[in-house]
C-alpha cells in the first residue's frame, strides 16, 4: 500500500515533468499562467492515498455526500471524479462482485482529469524542487 509521503512525492515529480511540458507546448507569458496550465492539466492518476479514497468515497456509493460537501472546492471535484470512476469500472465484467475498496484501488490508478492542488502550492513545490536541485 502507497504511503501519503510517497504519493506525494510521485505527484510532485509528475507536476514538474508537466511544468516543463508546459513550457515547451504553449506560449505562456507568466510563471503564474505556466503554473495555472500545469495544475489544470491532465494527470496520470489520481495522487491520493487508497485508504483515505476509499473512507470518502465509500458513503457516496451509499448516497451520502454529506463528507465531500464540506470540503474545499478542489478536493469535491476530485472526489467527484473519482466516485465517477468507481461507479464506471464497478459497471465492468472484471469487477462485478468486487468490492468498492478493491474498485477503488483501481479507480485511483485511472487517469485523473487535473492536478487537484492549486496555483499557490505548485508555486510551493516548484520553489522546493528548484532549491533541492
Amino acid at each position: 500500500m502507497e504511503k501519503n509521503g510517497v504519493c506525494r512525492e510521485a505527484m510532485y515529480d509528475e507536476l514538474m515533468k508537466v511544468y516543463c511540458k508546459v513550457l515547451r507546448e504553449f506560449d505562456v507569458r507568466t510563471q503564474t499562467e505556466a503554473f495555472e496550465r500545469t495544475v489544470r492539466h491532465p494527470a496520470s492518476r489520481f495522487f491520493i492515498e487508497t485508504r483515505r479514497a476509499y473512507q470518502n468515497i465509500y458513503p457516496m456509493l451509499r448516497g451520502d455526500f454529506s463528507r465531500i460537501e464540506k470540503m474545499k472546492p478542489l478536493r469535491q471535484e476530485m472526489y467527484r471524479a473519482l466516485y465517477d470512476v468507481v461507479v464506471r469500472l464497478s459497471q465492468k465484467r472484471q469487477f462485478w462482485g468486487k468490492s468498492p475498496y478493491y474498485i477503488v484501488k483501481f479507480a485511483i490508478l485511472e487517469p485523473a482529469p487535473r492536478f487537484y492542488i492549486g496555483v499557490e502550492k505548485m508555486r510551493k513545490v516548484f520553489r522546493e524542487r528548484r532549491s533541492k536541485r
